[in-house]
């Protein structure tokens, strides 16, 4: 399997877990478990985001570091990739057909970034931290039972995964100008697609 082979089949995972997290937020059921079991498939979306890094990495430069490749804690292989010089993320971003002057210009179609939807390495492993609480039982003598942990974590736990799903609904990410556009829901058919893309000027 190629690098954009792998990077599709991990964002058709990525939306499938999207879904899930939309099913289980309307769902019928107790609230605290569902919302549990969401921050569950949040952080593995997180993980999933880490192994784009390293694909990515791989489709641009051939080659990605050894110690990276064996980890599955998104922290340390966002921090092992920052030691080694790459800052690699995916970007939100639109694809669209370039105009009368972007095609004299020699260009076929136009990729436009959208800076306000973007999270940083930072901001990702804070979400991912925020995740972990809820994979252990709400400590008694913390929080004196669960009702009491939802009503502190509910809230910024849905906006963290919204703002998660808003990050990677429509994305590139780029290495040494070898791109990958992926949109996890097709405007058309609402598949989830990827586009490769050779030089370009990001």
């Amino acid at each position: 399997m190629n690098s954009v082979q792998m990077y599709h089949n991990l964002m058709q995972r990525i939306r499938a877990r999207f879904d899930v997290i939309d099913l289980l937020r309307i769902s019928e059921g107790e609230y605290f478990t569902r919302a549990e079991s969401a921050a569950f498939q949040g952080r593995k979306i997180v993980e999933g985001i880490a192994y784009a890094c390293l694909i990515a990495i791989e489709h641009g430069a051939q080659q990605i570091p050894r110690d990276a490749k064996k980890q599955w804690n998104a922290e340390k292989i966002f921090k092992n990739l920052k030691s080694k010089g790459f800052d690699t993320l995916p970007s939100p971003s639109e694809i669209r057909s370039a105009t009368e002057q972007e095609r004299a210009d020699g260009l076929a179609i136009v990729v436009e970034g959208i800076p306000v939807n973007r999270l940083s390495h930072d901001q990702i492993a804070e979400v991912y931290q925020r995740l972990h609480a809820w994979l252990h039982e709400a400590n008694p003598y913390i929080y004196g039972g669960s009702e009491a942990f939802g009503a502190e974590k509910t809230a910024i736990l849905w906006k963290d995964l919204d703002d998660l799903k808003t990050f990677l609904k429509r994305h590139i990410i780029s290495v040494q100008g070898e791109a990958i556009f992926c949109t996890l829901w097709d405007l058309n058919d609402d598949q989830t697609k990827i586009l490769p893309l050779s030089k370009l000027k990001l």
